[in-house]
């Protein structure tokens, strides 16, 4: 090979090299998939916060609605019966995040309110959930959502 030759293989290289187009989009297709990522971790952690903070809400009202049935002279039956029948349906229905087929059904509490507090206990399974979905792609199981609450009975 002459000399020339190389060097003008040297030299299309050397320029190759200083040539700067198209860096832009090589920045853009290295990051792209990583911005991706980031933002559906982000939706995914928002529905889980969501998640348990309607359960809390779902429990903390039937013990309002249960207070409000312990209350009642004419009402003898079940509470929690009572509230997971008539009540819960409702409250789900209401619900943007959560659905029915992951409630477990209410406890019977025949002896609520004990004393002067009136207790609920919610449970949510997130198996049906597309958080779950996205979660099992990733080996995360996320279980059961246990709410508890409490009001006082006069």
């Amino acid at each position: 090979m002459p000399i020339s030759t190389v060097s003008l293989l040297i030299r299309k290289i050397l320029r190759f090299l200083r040539d700067e187009r198209g860096v832009v989009t090589m920045e853009f297709v290295v990051l792209l998939p990583v911005i991706i990522l980031l933002l559906a971790f982000i939706g995914f952690v928002s529905f889980a916060i969501s998640a348990q903070s309607e359960v809390q809400q779902v429990a903390f009202e039937l013990a309002r609605f249960g207070l409000v049935l312990a209350d009642d002279p004419k009402f003898s039956g079940d509470i929690c019966s009572t509230l997971n029948t008539e009540y819960l349906p409702k409250l789900i229905a209401n619900s943007v995040t959560l659905s029915s087929s992951g409630f477990s059904a209410l406890q019977a509490c025949p002896g609520q309110p004990s004393g002067d507090v009136l207790t609920i206990d919610v449970t949510y399974n997130l198996a049906s959930s597309y958080a779950q979905a996205f979660a099992s792609d990733l080996g995360i199981n996320l279980g059961e959502i246990t709410r508890e609450a409490s009001v006082i009975v006069d």
